[in-house]
């Protein structure tokens, strides 16, 4: 991969083409995989908060965890750089609130009893600079003590799976993709391509769309929540340690902001 390529997809490029995938987005995953979603979270997260507490949803998508945790309760906010997925998101989960930013650059005051970041979303940030940027702006948003938990493709996790050029696919009436991984092994860089078949108005159309994305080592993840401020991290392997399965090998660190401190 070309160095600008790695540096960075703008924002702009980043965000047409999850805006592009937004209206099959929950085709391509089965809705119940957004309940395996939640029993880890349970585990983790909703047992030490308080009933009712306020969750910030960071790259929330199209609103399936908002929608599961509303109806336990809680009150949401979710955040997306995808107007689209946001737009989906409205309607799958109504009573929740919905910010269309990056999370590389949101600004929110200590409002969150807890934070969660679920289907491998930091991943999609291409260096660890701008990786601490998202983990500063979620510590800051925390209230003292808040607890979060994040999912992240690892280094030492995946990096076999992507070099073997996994694909992967599925039909529905109107809709038909195909997803194919491979792996920059010099830049550290999965690149997935995908190629959508839409039915608009009795025609297919197709679209391809290129999304890139950077698993970190854990040491370097540590490190950079350690450097936010972030205590009593622990990280826990999500086949192994938590029983859940999603395809490619991913993780789930677990932090909490320090008590009797100031946002930075």
């Amino acid at each position: 991969m070309q160095q600008e390529d790695k540096q960075l997809i703008s924002s702009k490029q980043r965000n047409n083409n999850h805006d592009a995938i937004a209206s099959i987005y929950d085709l391509k995953s089965q809705l119940e995989r957004h309940d395996i979603v939640l029993e880890f979270i349970d585990k983790l997260i909703l047992q030490n908060i308080p009933e009712g507490a306020q969750i910030f949803d960071l790259g929330c998508g199209t609103g399936q965890v908002a929608q599961r945790l509303l109806k336990r309760g809680y009150q949401v906010t979710g955040l997306d750089s995808s107007e689209r997925m946001l737009n989906v998101a409205r309607e799958n989960a109504p009573d929740a609130k919905f910010i269309l930013d990056d999370a590389r650059f949101f600004k929110l005051t200590p409002t969150f009893h807890a934070a969660i970041s679920t289907d491998v979303v930091l991943n999609y940030i291409l260096s660890i600079d701008e990786l601490k940027n998202a983990l500063q702006n979620v510590y800051n948003a925390l209230l003292e003590n808040g607890i979060f938990a994040f999912e992240l493709y690892i280094e030492e996790l995946c990096e076999l799976e992507w070099q073997n050029n996994e694909s992967g696919g599925g039909v529905k009436d109107d809709n038909v993709w195909v997803d194919i991984w491979s792996y920059d092994t010099e830049n550290k860089i999965g690149r997935k391509e995908t190629t959508i078949f839409e039915l608009v108005n009795g025609l297919w159309q197709r679209s391809d769309r290129s999304f890139f994305l950077k698993p970190y080592s854990v040491p370097d993840v540590k490190s950079v929540l350690e450097q936010v401020g972030f205590t009593e991290i622990s990280m826990f392997e999500l086949k192994q340690d938590l029983g859940v399965d999603k395809g490619f090998e991913s993780a789930c660190f677990i932090c909490r902001k320090a008590l009797n401190c100031t946002s930075s």
